[in-house]
């Protein structure tokens, strides 16, 4: 803890008493120079104690903030409504996200779209400056998450590195289907801790490369330090793991996966790469599959973690009743006025 700074108006001579003093001095002059510096002086100091007033809000806003808002929906109990994935480098469609309701977005650069420049382009795509000042604060309104590319059991620390460094508030994990996988995610993912800090275990190894993912979210290096680790294994962290179990061997470990793994702060449970892991060829909505969506669902409720799935808008309401508490539904684009015209014309 750092001892605290003592005030101005607790001095002993305050901003107020030179202020005081300086219009006593340009009431008893009738010299203009020296009115007019005193009146300079006067300015500046109001100026340095506006400035003093803003850094210390400033201050006290990284001390305070929920720079995630998915953790701060799922720490009040309210469910989170994503995208699905969004193509990395599609604007348009990020530019319509950005300014439409959804809660977070998910980049997509497992199938397609692996370059970080693009996904610096896309952050900034992300956002909306007229959200940000209406809401006045550096939570972003639309939280952008990346699907990496590798599956977790490949072990790539250099793409979870690299994808947290250009700024985003958070990972999904694809084919996160044991114990060993979903610590490794979590090692890679956090810096190193201070010796003796409650949450020093598992040592993070995440390499110390600042300057842009602080800067995208309005700290310093140090703040963003502070902000940027795993909740829940870090109650104060604002970086959320979100692992895919999207296979029958993860079904079948989900349950060590929670008990063991903290740093793992959702599971989305994944129905179309499970269905192929089941020899049922992309049929997602098999009730074999869905069964075990439902068993996934069942662990994270056993464990009080967050479980997240696919909805399109006639399902949304049965997946909040069954307890999702991340709910990730496509953008729709439609052509009424097409279906309209190729019916009348019998096309």
């Amino acid at each position: 803890m750092h001892a605290s700074r003592p005030t101005r108006k607790n001095s002993s001579f305050s901003t107020q008493d030179k202020h005081l003093v300086l219009l006593g001095l340009a009431a008893l002059t009738d010299v203009p120079t020296l009115r007019d510096a005193t009146r300079s002086i006067y300015r500046r100091v109001e100026g340095e104690a506006s400035s003093q007033a803003v850094k210390e809000k400033g201050k006290n806003m990284a001390e305070k903030m929920r720079y995630n808002k998915i953790i701060d929906l799922l720490e009040q109990g309210k469910p989170v409504f994503s995208t699905s994935t969004v193509p990395n480098g599609s604007l348009d469609d990020l530019t319509y996200i950005a300014d439409a309701d959804y809660d977070a977005v998910i980049i997509e650069m497992e199938h397609e779209g692996l370059s970080f420049n693009t996904l610096r382009t896309s952050l900034q795509v992300l956002l909306n400056r007229k959200r940000i000042a209406e809401k006045g604060t550096l939570q972003p309104d639309v939280v952008p998450m990346v699907r990496i590319p590798p599956n977790a059991r490949e072990r790539n620390q250099w793409v979870i590195k690299q994808a947290l460094d250009t700024g985003v508030y958070g990972l999904v994990l694809p084919h996160l289907s044991t114990v060993e996988d979903a610590q490794a995610a979590v090692v890679a993912a956090r810096y190193p801790q201070v010796p003796g800090v409650q949450d020093f275990e598992p040592a993070g190894e995440r390499g110390w490369g600042n300057r842009l993912a602080s800067r995208y979210w309005g700290l310093t290096p140090q703040e963003y330090y502070d902000a940027a680790d795993l909740w829940p294994l870090d109650p104060e962290g604002n970086i959320l793991l979100m692992g895919i179990v999207e296979e029958a061997e993860g079904v079948q470990n989900i349950r060590d996966i929670l008990r063991q793994v903290r740093g793992i702060g959702a599971i989305w449970a994944g129905p179309g790469d499970m269905s192929v892991s089941m020899g049922l060829r992309g049929q997602a909505s098999h009730p074999a599959v869905q069964e075990n969506l439902l068993r996934v669902l069942a662990a994270c409720k056993e464990f009080g973690v967050p479980c997240a799935t696919g909805a399109t808008a006639t399902d949304v309401a049965m997946r909040l009743e069954q307890g999702f508490s991340i709910i990730m539904t496509a953008p729709m684009r439609s052509t009424p006025g097409l279906v309209e015209g190729r019916r009348l014309a019998a096309r």
